[in-house]
């Protein structure tokens, strides 16, 4: 791993860095090269004294599309709402990760282009007939594939419009569920609070959907991902119990003979927090559900929210 001297970088990589440290500060942004995995040219790493650095392959330093995408996704704090939080790995996390790019990728696009940088949008997937290849009969192994065309559809629909035989041909169940999943995500720049939490409980619930059809039975995104709830200001003032549910004992570990409970929002089934707790604590919770306004309880139990 070698730290790359700003010198190196372009007048616009740097004042994009510049930028960036700005946001995360008192952290700060810097980048290096790296030997990373095949399938990877620029990886983030937050440090533990919370600097941000861009491990970035060596024969993609010069290339200003790949490194200011990563960059510009810290840059998107300001203005992209920011709540999914991935608690487990596997599909979960791959798809997690997917669903708050989709919140970012349609604003780093426009960023780029409107900060001069000529993006060859077609010459970016010149090959993705060869790498998507063909579907095959089982959902695990289309994963990568929908997640691919639901990035098409969202962000790049000119590339999707012009390898849509291909794909059609090619890629048909997964072509079919991505269409299904992305059809929940207004085809725009920015998104509300609102508009995002709810795309993204749409696009979770449409996962979700797939896994049963397919006879997944393993995976339930609802509570592998933890999405940051979004609430009106008059649900803030309505009574803690009436909005939120309780679900003891939602996750158990058969290994260390453990539960974990979760609190879920009750108009969409959505998971707030996962907590470990014993059956006295438990009754003290639902005792503060019922008697405190959803407003008193967040603050009382530090559960972050976003409002409407």
């Amino acid at each position: 791993m070698e730290l790359i001297n700003e010198n190196e970088l372009s007048e616009f990589i740097r004042e994009l860095v510049t930028e960036a440290s700005s946001i995360v500060s008192p952290g700060k942004v810097q980048i290096c090269k790296d030997n990373l995995p095949f399938d990877s040219d620029v990886q983030t790493v937050i440090e533990g004294n919370g600097d941000y650095t861009l491990h970035v392959k060596p024969e993609s330093i010069k290339n200003e599309y790949i490194i200011s995408h990563e960059i510009l996704h810290l840059c998107a704090r300001k203005h992209v709402p920011s709540f999914i939080r991935v608690i487990e790995p596997n599909f979960a996390g791959l798809i997690g990760t997917e669903l708050q790019g989709y919140l970012e990728h349609n604003w780093i696009l426009a960023e780029q282009k409107r900060r001069g940088l000529a993006v060859d949008e077609q010459g970016l997937y010149s090959d993705i007939e060869e790498t998507i290849g063909s579907d095959e009969e089982e959902l695990e192994k289309n994963i990568n594939r929908i997640l691919t065309l639901n990035n098409l559809i969202h962000t790049h629909p000119a590339v999707y419009e012009e390898h849509q035989d291909f794909f059609m041909k090619n890629n048909p169940k997964s072509l079919e569920m991505a269409q299904r999943i992305m059809s929940h995500y207004p085809r725009q720049e920015l998104y509300s609070n609102y508009e995002a939490r709810k795309a993204t409980i749409r696009a979770i619930k449409e996962w979700n959907n797939i896994f049963r059809e397919n006879g997944i039975t393993t995976v339930n995104l609802n509570i592998l991902l933890s999405v940051i709830p979004v609430f009106s200001t008059a649900q803030l003032k309505r009574n803690a119990g009436v909005v939120l549910g309780l679900m003891p004992n939602a996750i158990i570990n058969q290994k260390k003979r453990t539960a974990s409970h979760l609190l879920y929002t009750m108009n969409d089934g959505q998971c707030c927090i996962i907590f470990s707790m014993d059956q006295n604590g438990l009754k003290s919770l639902k005792n503060y559900l019922d008697t405190m306004t959803l407003e008193e309880f967040l603050e009382l139990a530090q559960i972050p929210c976003l409002l409407r």
